[in-house]
């Protein structure tokens, strides 16, 4: 599913959601003023801030499921968690709200009313009602992979948790027991609060960039081990933004392998992971001859040698004698752990054994070069004749 239908369908998803928690809201405030039910005017006015919330789940998705861009080059999935952090915060409002009211009314208990038995049909056609959001949005956010999804499905669940704790307060109410009307908003109160922390929690794990479980990593370094040409694995970065993996991953490879086929073996790693493991954004490979394997913290071999250009430079020069610019078809240098190994292609079809000696003693006083390896064409092409 692309990321336009991604966004269509949590719009419609919430917008749904939405009417229901507006409507359940106003019936449970006005049906809580009639009965004389706290609880399950508290229990409306936490609908209505459902149906406030649930904004954030339609303006944030436009923005988190947008391309990337210049200001943000690695998408814009970090403002849906931002937006589901902002949504544990209202959590704690609505927690705090509720408790503070509640306790008022604790310390008046001469006065508090019996609801009236009415209450008790809308407590029961808000449990029905929230329970169907809670699940119709949850197969959709894990359909779509979306934390945000999830957090207002859960804020869904926990409006038929404390429906149900209105309920429970306001049957004990019937049987002569009208405080429990009260005790059943701060219960309802501390179910919120929890569910509040725990989207903060997981959201700001996210925002630190805490990596994937063990378990997971070790599937990921397995599945890239599997692939023919990667010799090893040095490092293994994982971060999730918006509720999506992004892998960041060094591998090492046969140092005489050309850039092209490291670069073919990187795009094999990459295509490995994306079908071995869901919900991956991103995987940028890393590739690394084998010789940086021996030891991590020491410097590397090759940033003690010569660049190409020097190289090359003075190679030409010990070959000036033996050698014309045109008798090389191409020169290959490979930065091994002993030094720099030369492969050098020359361009006749015929190479006399005294020429390669005498090659050999040239580039012997570069201390740094570990071998060299010369190859002849097999065969030249045929010029067309003129008057063909």
């Amino acid at each position: 599913m692309g990321s336009s239908e991604a966004t269509h369908e949590a719009i419609r998803v919430t917008l749904i959601g939405m009417g229901i928690d507006i409507a359940l809201g106003l019936a449970k405030i006005i049906g809580g003023i009639f009965t004389q039910s706290f609880a399950l005017i508290a229990d409306g006015i936490h609908s209505l801030t459902d149906a406030a919330t649930d904004i954030l789940v339609i303006v944030v998705p436009r923005v988190a499921n947008a391309e990337a861009d210049a200001e943000h080059p690695n998408g814009h999935g970090r403002f849906e968690t931002l937006g589901t952090i902002a949504m544990g915060m209202v959590f704690f409002a609505i927690a705090g709200i509720l408790l503070y009211e509640a306790t008022k009314r604790l310390l008046v208990l001469e006065s508090l009313p019996t609801p009236a038995i009415g209450g008790i049909a809308l407590a029961l056609l808000s449990v029905a009602a929230k329970e169907w959001i809670f699940h119709y949005a949850m197969r959709t956010a894990k359909k779509l992979n979306s934390s945000l999804l999830k957090a207002n499905a859960w804020h869904s669940r926990s409006d038929a948790f404390s429906s149900i704790a209105v309920l429970i307060g306001l049957l004990a109410a019937q049987q002569g027991y009208p405080w429990m009307d009260t005790v059943a908003a701060m219960l309802v109160a501390l179910i919120i609060a929890r569910i509040g922390w725990e989207l903060c929690a997981d959201s700001l794990r996210e925002l630190v960039d805490t990596a994937v479980p063990k378990e997971r990593q070790h599937q990921i370094e397995a599945c890239i081990l599997s692939i023919e040409g990667i010799r090893a694995i040095t490092k293994l970065r994982s971060r999730f933004s918006g509720g999506k993996l992004i892998l960041e991953i060094r591998l090492l490879v046969d140092p005489r392998i050309t850039v092209s086929e490291g670069h073919q073996l990187g795009e094999t790693a990459s295509l490995a992971v994306r079908g071995s493991c869901s919900n991956v954004a991103d995987v940028i490979v890393h590739i690394d001859p084998f010789t940086h394997a021996a030891d991590k913290e020491a410097p590397h071999p090759d940033c003690e040698l010569p660049d190409r250009v020097s190289v090359l430079k003075l190679i030409r020069l010990q070959w000036h004698d033996l050698l014309s610019d045109d008798d090389i078809e191409n020169m290959d240098l490979h930065y091994l752990e002993h030094g720099i190994e030369i492969e050098l292609t020359l361009a006749q079809t015929e190479i006399p054994p005294r020429l390669l000696l005498e090659m050999e003693e040239a580039v012997r006083s570069l201390g740094y070069i570990a071998g060299v390896r010369i190859y002849r064409k097999l065969y030249e092409s045929p010029r067309p004749h003129p008057e063909s």
